[in-house]
């Protein structure tokens, strides 16, 4: 699965890289001209908002009194349109990720990166869908950081969602699902649930587009 999905990627970024030079040459970033029809579905913008972690799997059962925990995540992003209905976006994203029990709290930092394809319903709104890589950066416990020897610092998985624009303004909601596990410690960690828990994410931002 990790396979496919980073060849995924690399494809989506090759199409990505095609739409920006297409797009370069005829001199235009915001938006393209095709027969006699404007195209607002290329550019580049910020985006931010709330994040809503939830976990999947067994090992919820091993965390003593699970809570559910809304963070934030912030970033950049860039839209290649391939035609008037639709586009690849590539994101650049810090999220932070939560996990929230009686015994501990624990949270981790991500760079995460989507490569969305994008579908234009309308032209305000949008379905994005893709795959999604993500890099750990830092991991705390208790507000103390810790050694992230035993986590997976490697995330890979899908993020699907809507988007609603309106003039430079975008609002979306999106899914995130993890298929990797948090963990992989041994059967004598105390952190061993986490060894069966896959992270997911709603999540709710605004973005601003040029």
């Amino acid at each position: 699965m990790k396979k496919l999905t980073l060849l995924l990627i690399c494809t989506l970024f090759f199409a990505a890289a095609q739409a920006q030079e297409r797009v370069l040459n005829r001199g235009v970033i915001n938006h393209n001209e095709e027969a006699g029809l404007d195209r607002d579905n290329s550019g580049f913008g910020v985006k931010g908002g709330v994040l809503f972690s939830s976990l999947q799997g067994d090992g919820k059962d091993m965390l003593d009194n699970l809570k559910s925990s809304t963070n934030w995540h912030a970033g950049f992003y860039s839209q290649f349109s391939l035609g008037r209905v639709f586009s690849i976006q590539p994101e650049a994203l810090y999220s932070r990720r939560e996990v929230r029990a009686d015994d501990a709290n624990r949270r981790f930092d991500y760079i995460d990166v989507p490569v969305l394809a994008v579908v234009n319903f309308t032209d305000n709104l949008s379905f994005h869908v893709g795959p999604q890589v993500g890099i750990m950066l830092t991991a705390k416990e208790d507000d103390r950081e810790i050694d992230k020897e035993g986590l997976n610092t490697f995330d890979y998985g899908a993020a699907a969602g809507l988007e609603a624009k309106l003039f430079i303004f975008r609002l979306g909601g999106r899914y995130y699902r993890s298929f990797s596990d948090l963990g992989k410690f041994d059967a004598a960690n105390a952190n061993r649930a986490l060894n069966d828990i896959k992270a997911g994410n709603f999540q709710i931002y605004l973005g601003v587009g040029f």
